[in-house]
């Protein structure tokens, strides 16, 4: 896995939150606009391809830095190092 457990973990929570936010869409007592719900579906689909093809070897670069699902290398954003 090329991500922590924790961030599997919190990305596999993140699918169940607009998994839940769906169905209230759907089936709830306001009905959301299909192109809402359709938008929503393809979100929770993207999010699982993410997970399914994450299966390489996790590892810390030589910063201690990692990326997390949304690929943006969160630890290295605030650095403000003169060259």
């Amino acid at each position: 896995m090329n991500h922590k457990t924790r961030e599997f973990c919190d990305k596999i929570d993140s699918i169940k939150k607009m998994s839940d936010r769906l169905r209230e869409m759907k089936y709830g007592p306001v009905k959301a606009e299909k192109i809402i719900i359709d938008n929503m579906i393809q979100t929770i689909q993207s999010d699982c391809l993410l997970i399914a093809n994450d299966k390489g070897e996790y590892e810390k670069n030589k910063d201690g830095d990692y990326g997390d699902y949304s690929g943006i290398n969160h630890d290295g954003v605030f650095i403000n190092e003169k060259e």
